[in-house]
């Protein structure tokens, strides 16, 4: 399966088993549990969720999928498992990244890099 950010393809960034995807749904303020006890569903929206996790990177490439999920929003392309083959639009927040090593070639690694694709 693939997945691009704005158009760019970071199918090989993600760890194996590495993409996790959910389905969330929007209910209506009005939704809830009452006092008899029924549930009251009032579901507006259903948004997807995509959590990323990254094989160790190097430093041009975490630049590279930094800079594509700084935006505030991106456009998303990617294989649903309830809608199939689809581009949405997210957003992506909370992106952290460990230092792992720098190579004897001189190349440096990131590591940790784990981040949420939330559809807007």
């Amino acid at each position: 399966m693939q997945v691009k950010i704005n158009g760019t393809d970071i199918t090989t960034f993600i760890a194996p088993r590495g993409l996790k995807w959910q389905r969330n749904d929007v209910d209506a303020p009005d939704a809830g549990r009452f006092l008899d006890a029924e549930m009251q569903r009032k579901r507006v929206a259903i948004k997807e969720r995509l959590d990323i996790t990254c094989r160790p990177l190097t430093d041009t490439e975490v630049y590279t999928l930094m800079n594509l999920i700084e935006p505030e929003f991106v456009s998303v392309t990617y294989k649903s498992p309830l809608l199939g083959t689809r581009t949405a639009t997210f957003y992506s927040n909370n992106v952290p990244a460990s230092y792992l090593f720098k190579d004897s070639q001189g190349a440096e690694w990131w590591d940790g890099i784990t981040f949420p694709l939330i559809e807007k």
